[in-house]
């Protein structure tokens, strides 16, 4: 379908689809480019947490196929790593842990560069089916300025490199919408196979893009008429498609697979519904995603759409979006790669308002002077963008992370029981130094522990138990420790320890015959 306006110039050029194709490539090359900077950097600039969490899986399925590059490792290392790969607790299906482990089988080796390029692919593809959904209710001109946006967005290039599935996800999202749209416009077998298919392949990735798919389909569905639905097989077989697959794996891994904590458990909270800070800080982390003024104009460009079905859509993408944020009360706030489905969401609604502004621009036939003017304006700010997210991706380095990590590991000796006060919940310990910490809670811990109204063990009862069988007690995230009074004093009045760069080593096998400190 063209675009509506069919004489109109694409950013000051002649409007033709080989110009359209240029400038989608053109983006979608700029989207990778940019994306590539500080390829090698460690994994922790963003959701570290999530990321390490899914490479010491994809390290665990790589360790247990039988191969030359696995069989020389050695024994130890390679069983740890398998162990830690088993005990990991699964949310969503391992599908890019699995993807990554095949690959690391090809290359023999381990590199988290690996599913950091896949994420990114994912992220940069997922362009094309926004394009594609844009041309049917907007210009050229806002649909390629929406593209830029989807691929340019700071936060964006940043969340894309994660390796965790939302990238992925996101990618069929808008396969999915683009698909279900189609499948509004002529309801043939094909087009409610396709449209079925990509969502439930979007929902089976990551349970939590139901809510931006589902809600759109329910949309269209009933647009068409509730006593036409109803009696349509058509949209039973498409229900059924896109809800089975995940269905199917979340009972068999709730159940079987013992995951039922991780998947419902501390996610729901209302009485944050309660509380004006959850309010004001989901707003705030949807800001620091899109800022204030795209986002504002991205909710008033509703009323600028021109097709009835666009505004379904769209409305349908916002009552989604709000929908996960008072389901995932909890997450909303506090995990910024929830918002990462607002980022074509607001690219649809700055590329509305962009081709009005062109459109009105083009209305007054400015000079060959004002239109090279604007065309610089337009790629400098390209440029700045681009430079801010080079920027973002340089400034900070983890480079020596892995070093640190494996150095301390040394040190304390590798699978060690330890228990630990320590960053990303002891991942970077397990993959970098092969040492698997019981965990001592920290002060986050606590806050979902209260919000979940879970009992609040006495500290001594709670000491004794974490730590009976452990050798040491590792304390890295030195400031919430100092926070924890408890902990402290107490560790420091009965423990020896040693002190070294950014850590304290309490031995728990030696303590103190009398109040004192060690070191």
């Amino acid at each position: 379908m063209e675009s509506p306006i069919a004489d109109e110039r694409v950013l000051f050029l002649k409007n033709s689809r080989g110009l359209r194709i240029t400038l989608v490539i053109v983006f979608l090359l700029i989207g990778l480019g940019v994306r590539l900077f500080n390829l090698s950097n460690p994994p922790l600039d963003f959701a570290a947490t999530r990321q390490l969490h899914s490479l010491v899986l994809a390290r665990g399925y790589y360790y247990s196929m039988d191969l030359t590059s696995t069989r020389s490792l050695p024994a130890e290392q390679r069983a740890f790593g398998i162990k830690a790969g088993q005990e990991e607790l699964l949310v969503e299906p391992p599908l890019l842990e699995h993807l990554t482990a095949y690959t690391y089988a090809l290359i023999g080796r381990e590199n988290f560069e690996i599913p950091r390029l896949y994420s990114i692919f994912f992220w940069v593809l997922g362009g094309i089916p926004l394009y594609l959904l844009e041309k049917k209710f907007m210009s050229a001109n806002g649909a390629i300025a929406a593209l830029a946006f989807y691929e340019l967005l700071p936060f964006g290039v940043t969340a894309s490199r994660s390796f965790q599935p939302d990238p992925l996800m996101v990618m069929l999202i808008l396969w999915a919408i683009y698909l279900q749209y189609q499948w509004s416009e002529s309801s043939s077998l094909k087009n409610a196979l396709l449209a079925s298919i990509f969502t439930g392949l979007a929902v089976f990735v990551k349970s939590t893009a139901v809510f931006f798919v589902g809600i759109p389909f329910i949309g269209f569905v009933l647009a068409g008429g509730f006593r036409k639905a109803i009696k349509n097989w058509q949209i039973y077989m498409m229900a059924a498609i896109s809800l089975l697959p995940a269905l199917i794996y979340t009972t068999l891994s709730a159940t079987l697979g013992n995951n039922s904590g991780s998947i419902f458990g501390s996610r729901v909270f209302p009485q944050l519904y309660l509380q004006p800070y959850w309010y004001q800080s989901w707003f705030m982390m949807a800001k620091s995603v899109v800022d204030y003024i795209p986002l504002f104009m991205a909710v008033l460009a509703f009323f600028l759409l021109p097709k009835n079905k666009a505004r379904l859509l769209y409305g349908c993408l916002w009552i989604g979006y709000l929908l996960q944020g008072i389901v995932f009360s909890y997450n909303i706030y506090t995990h910024n790669y929830y918002q990462l489905p607002l980022i074509p969401m607001v690219a649809i609604g700055f590329g509305l308002i962009f081709a009005l502004i062109m459109e009105r621009i083009q209305t007054l036939r400015p000079t060959v002077f004002a239109r090279l003017f604007m065309a610089a304006v337009l790629l400098f700010g390209t440029a700045l963008v681009v430079l801010k997210s080079r920027s973002n991706l340089i400034s900070d380095d983890y480079h020596n992370e892995t070093s640190y990590w494996k150095n301390l590991g040394d040190k304390i000796g590798q699978s060690t029981p330890i228990v630990a006060l320590t960053h990303d919940y002891g991942y970077r310990l397990s993959l970098w130094g092969f040492i698997k910490p019981k965990l001592w809670d920290t002060q986050g811990d606590e806050v979902v522990q209260r919000l979940a109204g879970t009992a609040d063990e006495p500290f001594d009862q709670k000491f004794a138990d974490i730590t009976k069988g452990s050798d040491y007690f590792l304390v890295t995230l030195i400031d919430d420790f100092n926070s924890q009074k408890n902990l402290h004093d107490y560790l420091f009045a009965h423990y020896p320890y040693e002190q070294g760069d950014g850590y304290y080593l309490f031995d728990l096998q030696h303590p103190l015959t009398q109040t004192g400190s060690g070191g």
